[in-house]
């Protein structure tokens, strides 16, 4: 929560978020975050400063030629990293005609004057989930954990857009 309240202060254009549940925690000491008295009730709160990424870059089930994306599944970081971000770059499932997002504008997540570049890469969520398309990888994920040699190449190799280099050349 303390990573979505940094990047929402971001977004609001504020210098930090207030967050609960943080005491108790050694997050805050690590981290050097500071307290300040609810104006309300005078306890006091931890604030998160305003994290503002150079880029983002998340990957989305559906977008346009102008970059106006969709996340069929939830948006819990996308959101705010989208607005906190000075760029943001989407890679999509699969390219749509503007019209068909256009019949639905509310379920556009990120409009496309947000963005600065698409790259349509199906199954690029690989192992991770793409929410309703496919489930997490589980065995491919507890593969690329091993602490072996060669874990990371077999990984790449067996990626989804591994088939596509190599299709192409």
């Amino acid at each position: 929560m303390t990573l979505v309240s940094g990047l929402r202060a971001a977004s609001y254009g504020i210098p930090f978020q207030p967050v609960a549940g943080v005491f108790g925690s050694d997050l805050a000491v690590i981290n050097g975050w500071q307290t300040v008295a609810d104006p309300y009730s005078g306890t006091e709160v931890y604030v998160i400063p305003a994290i503002r990424p150079d880029v983002a870059v998340i990957h989305v089930n559906e977008a346009d030629e102008l970059g106006n994306a969709r996340v069929y599944g939830t948006p819990f970081w996308d959101h705010p990293m989208t607005r906190a971000a000075k760029r943001v770059l989407i890679t999509a499932e699969r390219l749509v005609p503007t019209d068909i997002l256009r019949l639905q504008p509310e379920l556009t997540l990120v409009p496309g004057f947000m963005v600065e570049a698409v790259a349509i890469v199906p199954n690029g969520a690989w192992p991770g989930s793409m929410h309703p398309l496919y489930e997490i990888d589980y065995p491919a994920v507890e593969r690329y954990m091993k602490d072996a040699p060669g874990v990371f190449e077999a990984h790449l190799a067996e990626a989804p857009e591994a088939a596509t280099a190599a299709a192409i050349g």
